[in-house]
């Protein structure tokens, strides 16, 4: 169980290689499928979303299960998650007492209720570091190196772009494409 989710097991994918690998046909199930809902957790008590725990995408057919963890795990799931059955609640005497249910995110619903599914891409973040100091290899200090690292996941629409993105170990919804020298997108063919 994870997120206090009832047979929540996921699998946490940390590359788009690994994705395409071993998530690709079922990926590629969603083509042509029609967006009937989108689910989130909220937040009872603080009355507010939870994004840290994992988005549904209801289908006509199934439900897709997305969830951003740490910097650059991706987990992606089939049906695994049954919206009907209650959450486990949790009450922790140095945080306090948290509280959740499944809710529709209207925003989403709104423009993307029908929506048919175009194409589907993995989202790739570039990601840069640059050495600062160290005792032991002097010479690479203020080099900079760079390496792609896996984003999120992006579906081409009938009404638009809808992406599930990492959002600093959050899921971040975003209703358009985001473009940039950062960001590269894998087509899931």
């Amino acid at each position: 169980m994870k997120f206090g989710i009832n047979n929540y097991e996921p699998k946490f994918y940390d590359s788009s290689a690994e994705i395409i690998e071993n998530f690709s046909s079922q990926l590629l199930r969603l083509k042509e499928q029609k967006i009937i809902n989108m689910y989130s957790m909220w937040d009872k008590i603080n009355e507010e979303w939870n994004d840290n725990a994992p988005i549904i995408l209801e289908f006509t057919s199934f439900n897709l299960e997305v969830c951003n963890y740490k910097l650059e795990e991706l987990a992606l799931s089939i049906n695994s998650i049954n919206i009907h059955q209650e959450i486990e609640k949790y009450d922790f005497e140095e945080f306090g007492r948290f509280e959740y249910e499944w809710r529709k995110r209207p925003e989403v619903v709104l423009k993307f209720s029908q929506a048919k599914i175009m194409d589907i891409e993995i989202i790739e973040h570039k990601f840069e570091s640059t050495l600062i100091a160290s005792q032991s290899i002097t010479e690479e200090i203020g080099q900079t190196t760079s390496n792609w690292i896996l984003n999120g996941i992006g579906f081409a629409t009938s009404k638009g772009y809808l992406s599930i993105s990492n959002g600093l170990d959050t899921n971040q919804i975003s209703p358009f494409k985001e473009e940039g020298d950062y960001l590269r997108h894998i087509k899931v063919c």
